[in-house]
């Protein structure tokens, strides 16, 4: 197994990539369970449907669009949905969960909007709902890189400020900490 291990690419690339995913996942689920808001990984996988699928639809009708990744329009959703989710915790002050099922919603609603939009790309969206690491290729080995080289030089430089705005944010406000700084909302 060592053997096919350094032999091949795409051995590699799965294994260091479970190794990036299996270093990170804890690190920001301690944060994220802490703020009650351990579903906002499903919420995020469906917005981030949602950017796949609408990728595909522009490749469908725009050739120019057919060569571009739809994992990057992914990640372009899904960054909104985030950002878009912070928003609606700020409006609903008293029911910040809330924000979770209303991005799911909207995701899953978005996502099957343009799925019947487009015809006949439900086997590449499969690919990508149902993807094995094993898939893993270069580009997608070095975007994750990326991903997980600036989440941890955010944690790095913003572990205090993310600990104490987790557990108690009032008192971190009261201790001069910019809350709008560090959660990146403006």
């Amino acid at each position: 197994m060592l053997d096919a291990l350094l032999t091949y690419d795409f051995l590699q690339y799965a294994f260091l990539t479970g190794l990036m995913i299996g270093l990170l996942a804890p690190l920001l689920g301690v944060f994220l369970v802490v703020r009650r808001m351990s579903l906002i990984a499903d919420a995020l996988s469906h917005i981030t449907l949602s950017g796949i699928a609408f990728s595909l639809l522009l490749g469908s009708y725009f050739p120019f669009m057919q060569g571009a990744n739809p994992l990057y329009m992914g990640m372009a959703f899904s960054v909104g949905g985030s950002l878009f989710m912070e928003k609606l915790r700020q409006v609903y002050v008293h029911y910040k969960e809330i924000a979770i099922p209303i991005i799911m919603s909207a995701g899953i609603g978005l996502g099957v909007v343009f799925i019947s939009m487009a015809n006949g790309f439900n086997n590449d969206l499969l690919n990508y709902l149902f993807g094995s690491v094993i898939a893993v290729n270069r580009s997608d080995f070095l975007t994750i890189t990326v991903i997980t080289v600036v989440v941890l030089l955010v944690l790095f430089f913003f572990y205090k400020e993310l600990f104490f705005l987790s557990f108690d944010e009032e008192q971190a406000r009261v201790s001069g900490i910019n809350r709008r700084l560090v959660t990146w909302y403006l």
